[in-house]
């Protein structure tokens, strides 16, 4: 008869600094809130391009190309699933779902143009005379969340201590000497990203936000912020026109028409320029003479600037770069206090373990005694 299993013997943790107790649980929360960022990023992105794509097919024509491909496969799939489910109690459901499916290529095929001009309609209005347009339409859009999921992970991937590094010299160290050694690699490393983001931000603010070189650190910096606010500004008045805006485009009516001069103009009186001056807000007025019978329901110019609104918000999604890189030079900082204060064990295996990230670091491991006879 075999004896009860001892209770779980956990590591010792005489060598670590109770003080860093604090830095390790936040480190871990960081981790994890990072990974779930991750997930978040990916699932948007992906969505944003299947989005896209379908309103590109729906909006196209239907009798021929992409728009009766998408159509045929869309049906397919809708028809296909609905029947699946509505027989899968039933013997030989899958022989319906075949016809379902097949019925479905001919109906996505013979519907044609069906519905074309009402998508053509709403993905105008959205790639035109919405918020789309501050970010150059949902393509550009799916660009920087690509760029912001690598960063991420990046970060991540360097909490772990998963970054990409050579670790050579540390397999021929002891362990107590590879402390040092790491140390020093992850503080280069941490000043490197440092430098590198304030390399990005100062050639996105010359570059993006036309700040002159001539300027200090500080005053782009303010230049920097003080357009943000502009320009965000900006899009929180064409955000309260989408509001008004899209159930008439979901209606069917179409967004060229959605507004008269004088609706327009009256818009323009009721909203909150402060950033702006009054000259140059009542520019963008329209004549109520008859000559203008309809205005787009789009802020198409920034009063008293020649910027463009098209991509206006790109240089701002262009700042998580930098920014990225400020985060992870933190994370190589961070790492270097938890093994300095013996909360992170510097082996050149762990960059190959797939630890969840629940256990970043080797503090949470038990080891179980096998239990004796």
């Amino acid at each position: 008869m075999s004896e009860p299993a001892a209770p779980p013997v956990p590591r010792n943790h005489a060598t670590k600094a109770a003080w860093a107790a604090p830095l390790d649980r936040f480190d871990r929360a960081w981790t994890r809130l990072e990974a779930k960022l991750c997930a978040f990023v990916l699932v948007a992105e992906l969505l944003t391009l299947v989005f896209w794509i379908s309103m590109k097919a729906l909006s196209s024509s239907g009798s021929a190309g992409p728009g009766q491909v998408y159509r045929r496969l869309l049906a397919a799939v809708v028809l296909g699933l609905l029947t699946h489910r509505l027989t899968r109690a039933k013997e030989r459901s899958e022989y319906a779902t075949t016809a379902a499916v097949v019925f479905g290529l001919v109906l996505g095929g013979a519907l044609g143009d069906t519905g074309s001009a009402y998508f053509a309609n709403l993905f105008s209005w959205m790639q035109n005379a919405s918020i789309l347009v501050f970010f150059g339409g949902v393509s550009e859009l799916a660009k920087r969340l690509t760029l912001w999921l690598a960063l991420l992970g990046a970060s991540v991937a360097t909490g772990q201590g998963k970054h990409i590094t050579v670790d050579v010299v540390l397999r021929f160290l002891s362990p107590r000497a590879r402390v040092p050694v790491a140390v020093l690699g992850w503080m280069t490393a941490a000043i490197v990203s440092a430098f590198g983001a304030w390399g990005f931000f100062d050639n996105l603010a010359v570059e993006e936000f036309h700040v002159p070189t001539t300027l200090s650190a500080t005053a782009k910096i303010d230049h920097v912020l003080e357009d943000t606010g502009r320009n965000l500004s900006l899009a929180g008045k064409q955000l309260s026109l989408d509001v008004r805006s899209l159930p008439r485009v979901l209606g069917g009516t179409p967004y060229a028409k959605l507004m008269t001069a004088a609706e327009w103009n009256a818009w323009v009186r009721d909203g909150n320029w402060s950033r702006f001056a009054a000259e140059d807000v009542k520019a963008l007025e329209l004549p109520e003479d008859g000559t203008t019978e309809f205005r787009t329901p789009a802020v198409t110019a920034i009063p008293g600037a020649t910027e463009q609104i098209r991509m206006l918000l790109v240089p701002l999604l262009n700042l998580v770069f930098p920014f990225g890189l400020v985060v992870i030079a933190l994370r190589f900082l961070l790492r270097s206090l938890l093994a300095i204060t013996g909360w992170v064990d510097v082996d050149p295996d762990a960059a190959h373990g797939d630890a969840d990230l629940e256990h970043a670091h080797d503090d949470s491991s038990v080891v179980e005694p096998e239990a004796t006879s």
